[in-house]
C-alpha cells in the first residue's frame, strides 16, 4: 500500500481468492507453450485435410464448366485458385511453425547472451499464438476463396463458340464432337475435338451422321 506521503507499506494479503488466482497464473505460464503448441498440431491436420478435401470437391468438379468462360471468367477463376494455393500454404506454413516452432542454433556464452534468450523464451509463447491465428484466419480465406472458384463458373458467361457444335458418327462405329472449322479442302471436314482440342480431319466419305448439339 502506499500512503498519502508516498511511502509503501509492505504487509501479508489477506485474500485467499487472490492468492488462489495468483497460483494459477503462475502454474498456466508454466506450459501455456506446451498447450498452444498441442493445440496448433490438431488445428494444423485440420486445416490440411479440410483444404485438400474441398479442392478435390469443389473445384475438379468445376474443371469443365469453367473451361467453357470467357478469357476474363478464366481469368477470375484462375486468380481465385491462386488465391486458394497461397493462402492454404500460409495456414499450413503457420500452423506448422506453431506446432513445431523454427530449428535454429543459437550461442549463448555470456550473461548478456543468456538474458537475451531467456527474454526470447519469454515471447515465444506470444508468438507461437500469432502464428496460430494467422494460420486460422488465412485457411479461412482460403475456404473463402474455394468457395468463390467453385461459384464462379456457374454466374459468368460462358464463352461463345468459334464455330457450330456437331456430333459425327463415323462408319467405323467411332463419333467425333467438337467444333466445325472452316476449310477450303475438298471431300473433309475439319473438327475440333471438345474433349482434347486436337483437330482431326475427317472424309465425308466416312461420315455416317453429322447433328448439331449444344455441347458435347
Amino acid at each position: 500500500m502506499t500512503d498519502a506521503a508516498g511511502v509503501v507499506h509492505l504487509h501479508p494479503a489477506n485474500d485467499p481468492y487472490l492468492a488462489e488466482a495468483a497460483e494459477a497464473w503462475r502454474t498456466a505460464q508454466l506450459d501455456q507453450l506446451t498447450r498452444l503448441r498441442a493445440a496448433a498440431e490438431k488445428w494444423t491436420a485440420g486445416i490440411a485435410s479440410l483444404l485438400g478435401l474441398l479442392g478435390v470437391l469443389g473445384v475438379g468438379l468445376e474443371a469443365d464448366r469453367a473451361a467453357g468462360l470467357t478469357n476474363a471468367g478464366k481469368t477470375a477463376v484462375a486468380a481465385s485458385m491462386a488465391g486458394v494455393v497461397l493462402l492454404g500454404g500460409f495456414a499450413v506454413v503457420q500452423g506448422y511453425r506453431a506446432a513445431y516452432g523454427w530449428p535454429r542454433t543459437r550461442a549463448v556464452v555470456s550473461d548478456d547472451e543468456l538474458a537475451g534468450w531467456y527474454s526470447s523464451l519469454r515471447a515465444l509463447p506470444s508468438a507461437t499464438a500469432a502464428r496460430l491465428r494467422g494460420a486460422v484466419i488465412a485457411a479461412g480465406a482460403a475456404l473463402t476463396a474455394i468457395t468463390a472458384a467453385t461459384v464462379l463458373p456457374w454466374l459468368l458467361a460462358p464463352a461463345e463458340p468459334s464455330g457450330p457444335v456437331v456430333r459425327v458418327a463415323l462408319t467405323d462405329r467411332s463419333v467425333v464432337c467438337g467444333t466445325v472449322l472452316s476449310s477450303t479442302a475438298s471431300g473433309r471436314i475439319f473438327v475440333r475435338r471438345a474433349d482434347s482440342g486436337a483437330v482431326r480431319a475427317i472424309p465425308v466419305s466416312a461420315v455416317v451422321r453429322l447433328s448439331a448439339v449444344e455441347k458435347c
